[in-house]
């Protein structure tokens, strides 16, 4: 039986938190995962997060679903929806766990909701539906989205270097005159973002209508989706992939492109290494490249990366390319 607009849209919202899980359970080196806790923070916070993100992505669902009714552009307050989720996220234990993921997870469900009543879903129809949720955002979502960063508080320095400029400097959701200038500058939620797209992955992807997610990992988790047994290994394959194909913004903002840049050049290693290994030992040959990761503690948790695939993985369970997770 075809389900109606309610119960696609109860189905944008678990496989949002299954997205979320199934990124975070996965041991992906440097990351919190099944097998390994940070210092400062645990599985169990991520899971006590995930729980409560269930009702801020059922809301962007159902706002995105009650705007394609109209033939206005589709504004879903979206930086409300994110503030409401990282406040819901942090509410259990007082820790930023998903912010990223938050970031780029809400506005995908809006974009699922907007398509919710069409028989069928396709990458590209939800691509074209997130530009159209993304363009309509306004100065009021960048208020809500930097209130909710002042919340988050989230890690890793803002680039203090020569491209740092004094408008990003004015815009640093710190500055104590930050709505003030967005107020001023009338600076939308994509305008606000874009100025960190340099410096942040997450930032990018809203310069690019989710260019790196749609057309980067999305098809490279399908290719290991189609050649592993199990979609754990295909989201350590695509993510140690991600790994070795560009810095982690994270690590960078945190430590310095120095040390994203050996990251990487480990994860190339690592992941020619996998291609020529079976796959039921990527996570056994994976460990020492774990240990390196986390012999810093969590300065050199390429967090960043994780936000991006959690992404993907949503993008694959709402049009139905996974079927099966065992």
């Amino acid at each position: 039986m075809p389900l109606g607009v309610e119960d696609r849209l109860w189905e944008i919202t678990w496989k949002g938190q299954l997205a979320a899980l199934l990124d975070i359970v996965t041991p992906k080196p440097g990351n919190v995962h099944r097998y390994r806790d940070h210092p400062d923070t645990r599985l169990v916070h991520f899971a006590a997060s995930i729980a409560r993100l269930g009702q801020p992505l059922y809301q962007a669902a159902y706002r995105g679903a009650a705007s394609s009714k109209s033939t206005e552009a589709p504004h879903v307050a979206l930086g409300e929806l994110m503030e409401n989720a990282v406040r819901a996220c942090m509410a259990p234990h007082g820790k930023n766990t998903l912010l990223g993921t938050i970031l780029l997870l809400c506005p995908l469900a809006a974009a699922a909701g907007y398509i919710a009543s069409r028989p069928s879903v396709s990458a590209k129809m939800l691509r074209e539906a997130l530009s159209r949720i993304l363009h309509a955002t306004t100065v009021e979502d960048a208020i809500a989205l930097v209130d909710a960063l002042q919340v988050a508080k989230p890690g890793g320095s803002t680039p203090r270097t020569p491209a740092w400029t004094e408008r990003q400097q004015a815009f640093d959701f710190q500055s104590p005159r930050v709505i003030e200038a967005i107020q001023r500058n009338k600076y939308t939620l994509l305008d606000y973002l874009a100025l960190a797209a340099s410096y942040d992955a997450v930032a990018e992807e809203y310069a690019t209508d989710f260019d790196y997610i749609f057309d980067g990992l999305y098809p490279q988790l399908i290719r290991f989706l189609d050649r592993c047994a199990t979609i754990e290994c295909a989201v350590l394959a695509t993510y140690i992939w991600a790994l070795s194909e560009r810095p982690d913004t994270f690590i960078q903002r945190k430590v310095g492109v120095e040390a994203a840049g050996e990251v990487t050049t480990r994860a190339r290693v690592l992941y020619a290494k996998m291609l020529h290994t079976p796959e039921t030992q990527w996570l056994e040959v994976s460990k020492p490249f774990d240990e390196y990761l986390h012999s810093q503690g969590s300065a050199l948790n390429p967090g960043t990366t994780a936000d991006l695939l959690s992404a993907a993985i949503y993008v694959a369970l709402l049009v139905g390319d996974i079927t099966r997770i065992l």
